[in-house]
């Protein structure tokens, strides 16, 4: 069988790139005419000949795949990209939601999720009518959440409803087991060891880096603890900087603390896992992340998250094997923090929640130790490749039905 994709990047290896070892991958991104259209476009508006928002040329230009010629693949997959081809046979693995244009994007984002504004939108309409097609085997959607958010999507279309909803399915992510017991994780979980806590997020301050590195100086004032912190600490986007002194705050306390605070702008992901694999609690009390791999590696490690309660971290963590902060979300569990008023509350809820949960595992070790236990379980339960292979086998041979 061979394979096309558009990316080897690390969504496609996540997802779909060497899953299955009878497969051959192709790169067919050059033959695509969207990929030529779109440079033309972003030419015009280099030259101020087209108008239209850096937001809206990603959303729109970025995510749809038409071959210019036979690619001699037997399948596609793709992940977010919409085949507006009438041919060849194709598989797509959804993130968020499909298609993702900025008005959509809006629609979710906001307090009522209210997404019947996007029904007579033509632009949608267009990708709607090709998902419903037959070439379309099956939307794999990465979490219980984002198929939530797309059939809220296929709803608005009734007439291509029934066509996308039989063959949309939630297909979790695989994800190997980094150690096989607690007992290689070297711990002993005594009163008189001391607690090690990690964070890993590039994205500093939309991850929850700023809420770390806070709450977690305050609370050594009272108890004895350690900080791994591997982030690059680069501005993310503006809507998560809370003052204009945020990144000046988040360094001070870095450098007046670096007796416990052991600091990396980044290491290589071998090294990082090893850091997972001697923490007690991973740290990730982030604003927005739509699925968060890092939690996987963190389980797989038999090292517990403390996460928010947003999109599918409710899924892939919950109170059985972590521990989740309450935060304002809408009815399709996504955050709310659009306006001043709501990141105001989104931020107290956060800090409030992020105190209360790291001061319980302080005084509850024992707990950190069952929940390890059972992060491996869900992870071999859950995420098991051997599964992942063989359903993905089956929606490449056109039986995503078949798949429970």
């Amino acid at each position: 069988m061979k394979i096309g994709i558009l990316s080897k990047n690390y969504a496609a290896q996540r997802l779909f790139l060497n899953k299955l070892p009878e497969a051959k991958y192709k790169d067919i991104r050059f033959y695509n005419w969207c990929l030529w259209k779109n440079a033309y476009l972003w030419g015009l508006k280099a030259l101020g000949k087209l108008k239209m928002s850096p937001e809206e040329m990603v959303a729109k230009l970025f995510y749809d795949f038409k071959a210019l010629m036979p690619t001699g693949c037997d399948v596609f997959h793709f992940f977010n990209c919409i085949n507006l081809g009438k041919h060849s046979k194709w598989v797509l693995s959804v993130e968020s939601g499909v298609p993702w244009p900025v008005n959509v994007t809006r629609c979710v984002e906001s307090e009522d999720a209210d997404l019947s504004t996007i029904a007579k939108d033509k632009y949608v309409e267009r990708r709607m009518k090709a998902l419903a097609s037959p070439n379309c085997l099956a939307l794999l959607a990465l979490s219980h959440c984002t198929e939530n958010i797309q059939r809220e999507i296929i709803k608005q279309f009734p007439e291509y409803e029934d066509a996308i909803a039989k063959k949309l399915i939630t297909l979790l992510p695989p994800q190997k087991l980094i150690v096989n017991g607690v007992e290689e994780k070297g711990l002993t979980w005594k009163d008189d060891e001391r607690m090690t806590f990690i964070y890993v997020g590039s994205d500093f301050y939309r991850k929850g880096g700023r809420e770390t590195v806070q709450v977690l100086a305050d609370l050594h004032k009272h108890y004895d603890f350690r900080l791994v912190l591997i982030s690059a600490m680069a501005v993310d986007e503006q809507r998560y900087l809370r003052t204009g002194d945020d990144e000046k705050e988040a360094k001070r306390l870095i450098e007046e603390n670096k007796d416990w605070i052991e600091y990396y702008d980044r290491l290589p992901n071998t090294v990082v896992l090893e850091k997972m694999k001697a923490a007690h609690v991973c740290m990730l009390p982030t604003w927005m992340d739509t699925f968060a791999y890092s939690v996987l590696e963190a389980q797989a490690c038999g090292t517990p998250v403390i996460s928010t309660s947003l999109r599918a971290l409710t899924e892939i963590n919950n109170e059985e094997v972590g521990w989740l902060i309450k935060v304002p979300v809408n009815r399709l569990n996504n955050p709310i923090h659009l306006t001043k008023n709501q990141q105001d509350k989104f931020s107290e809820m956060l800090l409030e929640g992020l105190r209360e949960k790291v001061e319980y595992v302080l005084q509850n070790r024992q707990e950190i130790k069952d929940k390890s236990k059972k992060c491996l379980d869900k992870i071999k339960n859950l995420h098991s490749p051997q599964d992942y292979e063989k359903k993905l086998r089956m929606v490449y041979n056109g039986d995503v039905s078949k798949i429970k």
